[in-house]
């Protein structure tokens, strides 16, 4: 029976895929702190020209208004470069390597890599929202290029200055712009998925004492849900170290997709486009709420797991009558809901989510009247 058992060990050994350990090290990672606030001089000279060069493909309306000083001055064209430099400032000055220095002594703390499951849980969802990410963004670039080409300002100034002008900018400054995208939206879906492998790690844990406790309820132990709670001590500070990032990001976000919005609502109620075009722009708009849906679900998804942790830990205290396991529990339910926030201002939950895309909503129907 030993033997039998050792052959069926090994045998659910070698049918593990060999995760390695959690990072979100990566290429877009390492071009990003490249370019943060704590980089070089040729970093931060090769952040000024990034900058620059997305801001410039947001300009062409001021460049047809250049060409022609009679058309009007898009309001929304500053609100563009106005959200884009916002981003850009969020990622030099919050993901940079002192950031990355203070998360890593957090993990390292957590001691999550000895853990088989939770690494399986980081790989494997990072590697679902990358795929994600990878189409979502395909689809995004090739619907803004039929949109571009396809607008009103270019189909007008085909083949003079202005047109040739923005040609160049285009083709010189347009894969600067989309590397830097790419980059930054691969980094805030790998963010969330950090913060939520921490919680999930505790998670893991007290469901394995819950289990052990059910079967014996003498097997609790007070070391055990000591360090377990200092541990999701650690993930909490982990996730309000991340939050730094994210909650800027996020309101940045939801702002550019309430302007896109605001455009599109704008265009097909009151603007006179061809059809193509109106079709364009609402393939555009909802792809960006798709975006959106995807960053506040891996979000929202740390908020849910903390929940679960904590009624977890409830059902402990129903499975022992000691009370220094009692007053242990205690503590730990004393902590707060962790999860990111909305621009600080509030936490992004799933009852404020709805809340926040009704608002969003009732503002998009309302603007269009606004400026018309």
């Amino acid at each position: 029976m030993p033997s039998i058992s050792m052959q069926q060990f090994f045998v659910r050994n070698e049918e593990l895929k060999p995760y390695p350990k959690v990072s979100i090290d990566s290429i877009q990672s390492r071009y990003l702190l490249m370019i943060s606030s704590t980089s070089n001089i040729y970093g931060k000279c090769f952040f000024v020209l990034t900058i620059i060069s997305s801001n410039l493909l947001h300009c062409r309306y001021l460049l047809y208004n250049f060409m022609d000083p009679s058309l009007s001055i898009q309001f929304k064209t500053f609100l563009y470069v106005f959200l884009e430099i916002a981003m850009f400032s969020s990622f030099y000055f919050n993901y940079n390597h002192n950031l990355l220095k203070q998360i890593e002594e957090h993990w390292n703390g957590l001691q999550i890599d000895y853990d088989y499951e939770t690494r399986k849980y980081f790989w494997t969802h990072k590697a679902i929202y990358r795929r994600l990410t990878y189409a979502m963004l395909l689809i995004l670039n090739i619907s803004y290029q039929f949109h571009l080409w396809n607008d009103n300002y270019m189909i007008k100034y085909k083949g003079k200055l202005a047109s040739v002008i923005f040609y160049l900018v285009f083709i010189i400054c347009g894969p600067i712009h989309y590397f830097n995208h790419f980059c930054k939206t691969c980094i805030n879906m790998d963010l969330p998925i950090l913060a939520q492998t921490a919680v999930q790690f505790n998670l893991i844990k007290l469901k394995k004492l819950l289990d052990e406790s059910a079967k014996d309820e003498n097997s609790l132990d007070i070391n055990d849900i000591q360090n377990i709670r200092y541990k999701y001590l650690l993930s909490c500070r982990l996730v309000d170290k991340i939050n730094e990032i994210m909650s800027p990001l996020l309101l940045c976000r939801f702002t550019y997709f309430l302007l896109n919005a605001w455009s599109l609502s704008y265009s097909l109620l009151y603007a006179k486009q061809g059809q193509s075009y109106q079709w364009l722009s609402v393939i555009q708009s909802g792809l960006i709420l798709t975006a959106i849906l995807l960053y506040t679900h891996s979000s929202i998804k740390i908020h849910e797991k903390s929940l679960e942790l904590l009624a977890t830990v409830y059902k402990l205290s129903l499975k022992t009558n000691s009370m220094a396991l009692l007053n242990e529990i205690s503590l730990f339910l004393k902590h707060e809901e962790i999860g990111f926030t909305f621009g600080g201002i509030f936490m992004l939950t799933t009852s404020s989510l709805s809340t926040l895309f009704s608002i969003l909503i009732t503002v998009m129907i309302a603007l269009p009247s606004f400026s018309r």
